[in-house]
């Protein structure tokens, strides 16, 4: 029987430093070491040799002096973002992206396809080779600084095998071992749900920065969180937590692709969003909408529907506002189960702020078990699109930060 090793040997003790140190310059910007001493309770001779190392290994950069009234001025540090680099492959429902990132992480160069794996799985991956050799290509001179491939999926993964499970809405036939068709590249492979890497990119570059317990609801093609407890992803004993779209919020309602009736997906995917505005347009009820699909035929997408509300069409505006009561009834059910300090929405229902944000904070004012003495701080993701890709990267990010890749 092989159990877990819980006891920590020298070795693992300095790599812990090194990664605390890391961390919190990365995290908070510049430090000095006599700061680094203070906040880690470390030694300042311990903290002098660990920082001497990370500049070795050009982590960590010296950049100018801090502003002292007396006394020597302290030297400041920096992260150095260009010292590595990862390579993000996200999926969709609709397509895939592949980039190369910075440590911030910075999307430097990228590559999109609409092949989608629930049509034509193998050319789909014949297609993400191609892009994948493109993404190399472009990053010839930085070859050996790769730390490895994240990849972010709209459903579950089986990240020890480097697997895609089979799911009812995203990969619908069989589950698909991504290793299989990326292992000649040698290349070190993170994998995590797109809920799931999205949170982590909020705590390394986003609004929750040094907050150890974090929810990220993400909302859009698909509905899940994200879930941060005491700093650490919470998978689950399947790893498979998170999965908040599919709860039921009206037993009576429409049945899911998942066999459950009335989850919230129904109500709060843009696909379903999308359907009512359709309805909507051909029944007359908008003007705005009419004439849009009249123009694009099935064009319509969610930020035209922003766009009706932003021009005072009502009809838009009351799909926007019944989007932002149900997520608000998702955020109240995290809020009960989890008490976190932070939720973060994101997906694309995030870009329609103006006129979800109303919605949901009256929903958790009537709603939230102690209202009375609780006032939860919500925040909205200001990543767009861009967040699958930036999770991908993140997630190879928060191994390397941890020291898990030897690279420190």
């Amino acid at each position: 029987m092989n159990e877990q090793r819980i006891g920590d040997n020298l070795t693992d003790v300095k790599v812990k430093n090194r990664a605390l140190v890391l961390s919190l310059v990365k995290k908070r910007g510049l430090l000095s070491r006599i700061e680094l001493a203070r906040i880690t309770g470390l030694t300042q001779p311990t903290i002098t040799n660990i920082v001497n190392e990370l500049i070795a290994s050009n982590l960590l950069q010296e950049v100018g002096t801090s502003d002292t009234k007396a006394g020597r001025k302290p030297i400041l540090l920096s992260f150095n973002n260009r010292a590595f680099y990862t390579i993000a492959i996200s999926f969709s429902r609709h397509g895939f992206s592949v980039a190369l990132t910075d440590l911030t992480p910075n999307i430097l160069f990228r590559r999109d396809s609409d092949y989608e794996l629930q049509e034509n799985t193998e050319i789909a991956l014949l297609e993400l080779q191609k892009e994948f050799i493109h993404v190399l290509e472009y990053a010839t001179q930085s070859l050996r600084l790769i730390l490895g491939i994240g990849v972010s999926v709209p459903g579950p993964v089986e990240a020890e095998t480097y697997t895609i499970l089979a799911h009812p809405i995203f990969l619908n036939h069989k589950s698909l071992d991504l290793r299989s068709h990326l292992k000649e590249y040698d290349l070190p492979i993170f994998m995590a749900n797109n809920a799931d890497a999205a949170c982590l990119h909020e705590t390394w570059n986003g609004v929750a920065k040094e907050i150890p317990n974090v929810v990220y609801f993400m909302a859009g093609e698909g509905v899940g969180a994200g879930i941060l407890i005491d700093g650490k992803l919470y998978e689950g004993k399947n790893k498979k937590a998170g999965e908040i779209g599919h709860t039921s919020v009206n037993i009576f309602g429409p049945r899911c692709v998942c066999g459950n009736q009335g989850c919230l997906e129904m109500y709060c995917n843009t696909e379903k969003i999308l359907e009512k505005a359709r309805e909507a347009a051909w029944f007359g009820e908008s003007q705005f909408l009419h004439q849009l699909l009249t123009e694009k035929r099935d064009e319509l997408k969610f930020h035209h529907l922003i766009e009706g509300a932003q021009e005072n069409d009502i009809t838009c505006q009351n799909i926007l506002k019944q989007l932002g009561q149900y997520i608000g009834v998702g955020i109240v059910n995290i809020l009960n189960v989890f008490d976190p300090e932070v939720v973060v929405i994101g997906g694309e229902a995030a870009l329609a702020k103006e006129f979800i944000e109303e919605p949901i904070k009256r929903g958790i004012e009537e709603r939230l078990l102690y209202r009375d003495y609780i006032t939860p701080n919500i925040h909205y993701s200001q990543w767009g699109d861009d967040i699958r890709l930036l999770g991908a990267a993140s997630v190879v990010l928060d191994h390397f930060m941890a020291g898990e890749l030897g690279r420190f």
